[in-house]
């Protein structure tokens, strides 16, 4: 019998917390949308957005963050990042308010 790895366990880089604004546009609506950041490590981030935005795993989205205070991060917040979601955690909703979104940058 294999042991299952949780999310944290196959994370190759740690994250950190990170409040910070972030803007993305999201390709398969051809819209932009709102959110803020939770964590970020130098491969993804997880982020919250409303709950009405019509995120799947997958899907290609390109961001920008607001102010990046660590400078191991600095070159993330100097313009817009092509990324992928990973995972859209709706059971956030009931805690958060707001959907769960993971992201991975396509330059990781």
């Amino acid at each position: 019998m294999s042991a299952r790895l949780s999310a944290d366990d196959r994370r190759r880089h740690p994250r950190y917390p990170l409040a910070t604004s972030v803007q993305f546009y999201h390709g398969p609506s051809q819209r932009d949308f709102p959110g803020r950041c939770a964590n970020i490590s130098i491969s993804g981030m997880k982020m919250y957005v409303p709950a009405a935005t019509p995120v799947q795993p997958g899907q290609p989205i390109r961001l920008s963050l607001g102010s990046v205070g660590r400078p191991e991060f600095s070159r993330l917040g100097r313009g817009p990042l092509d990324a992928t979601i990973v995972r859209v955690d709706r059971k956030a909703l009931i805690d958060e308010g707001d959907l769960a979104v993971g992201v991975r940058f396509a330059e990781a």
